[in-house]
């Protein structure tokens, strides 16, 4: 059975008294009130707050997670409070005001640790929350960018050596119109590391890329081309919408090689956080926030799989840019 309490939380509680007594401007009550709230001494034997009846707690109003008290223990722990600072008015009680709260673990305040433990744990979950929603927030962007089809989307994947990631065997990048519903799809294969193959760790599927022909040159000449598009994109819409699946390697390959994104002014820069960018589009991201957790997101592969979605020869840059577009739709349609 869920228990769902009114309750107070502990920051508020906190908070509220320090503010009311460091308005003071009394010195000795000051340091009175810290000295009480020491979790040292707020949890030693000689304090009667030791082992003060606590509760990790999530508020049904804005879902944060919090460290709470009930209003009898509050109304126990202000006597103690006074007892400490007798010669001062004690702060009111009608300024706190209860919240409802669901029950999530009740604990002792029986050591600074264990109180400590539950304050990280509140603020662990907090964390993770504002991340999900931060990722709920970017799918909601990604589906308003497909619907109002004026965007050019770029996936961009690269293959590293798997014994040296410093070298580039591959880059792919497939564009999805948003404007004429159609898909364009690249694949270059660096000719100086032709004798270099994968295999050992990771699929060697160079020689397989599945929507159209392969391009063997450099490396210079391939950022060329992949600059091109980016420029195309640009000048027809003032920018373009950049997706990946787990991004920020392929962003890091890119600027280890010195790679220049265009800006809107027509300039270059080493970093994709000025080029002219209209958003960035994590899908391992994006999924994560479809089914409610961001812990250990899936490969492109997997959640490809997960979502049904039928794939020939992932790990070749060109087809894995490709499919990252289609996860993309698929995850906001």
């Amino acid at each position: 059975m869920v228990d769902i309490e009114d309750c107070i939380s502990w920051n508020t509680v906190y908070n509220n008294w320090r503010d009311y007594f460091y308005s003071l401007h009394n010195e000795e009550a000051k340091n009175a009130f810290n000295s009480f709230f020491d979790l040292q001494r707020f949890c030693s034997d000689e304090s009667p707050t030791l082992g003060m009846p606590l509760a990790l707690a999530i508020s049904k109003s804005n879902g944060e997670y919090e460290v709470v008290m009930g209003l009898h223990t509050c109304e126990q722990l202000l006597d103690f409070l006074q007892e400490r600072i007798p010669h001062v008015e004690p702060p009111s009680l009608s300024n706190l005001s209860p919240t409802t709260y669901k029950i999530l673990e009740r604990f002792e305040a029986t050591s600074s640790s264990i109180f400590q433990r539950y304050q990280q744990k509140a603020k662990k979950k907090n964390k993770s929350q504002a991340k999900l929603r931060e990722a709920k927030e970017l799918s909601e962007l990604g589906r308003e960018l497909i619907h109002a089809q004026k965007h050019i989307f770029f996936s961009i994947d690269i293959e590293a050596y798997e014994l040296d990631h410093s070298i580039l065997l591959e880059i792919g990048w497939s564009l999805y119109d948003a404007r004429a519903n159609k898909f364009l799809d690249q694949h270059y294969a660096i000719d100086t590391y032709k004798h270099l193959t994968n295999g050992r760790y990771v699929e060697d599927q160079r020689d397989k890329f599945t929507f159209g022909p392969t391009v063997w040159c450099s490396l210079k000449q391939a950022f060329k081309e992949l600059r091109k598009d980016l420029d195309w994109a640009v000048k027809r819409d003032g920018g373009f919408v950049l997706v990946g699946h787990g991004i920020d390697s392929d962003i890091k390959y890119l600027k280890d090689q010195k790679f220049l994104w265009p800006k809107a002014d027509g300039s270059d820069t080493l970093n994709v956080e000025e080029a002219a960018k209209v958003a960035t589009l994590n899908t391992d991201v994006i999924y994560g926030a479809s089914i409610n957790n961001l812990h250990n997101p899936p490969s492109l592969g997997t959640t490809l799989s997960i979502l049904k979605v039928d794939t020939w020869n992932l790990h070749n840059a060109g087809n894995d840019a490709h499919y990252t577009l289609l996860l993309l739709l698929k995850l906001v349609e």
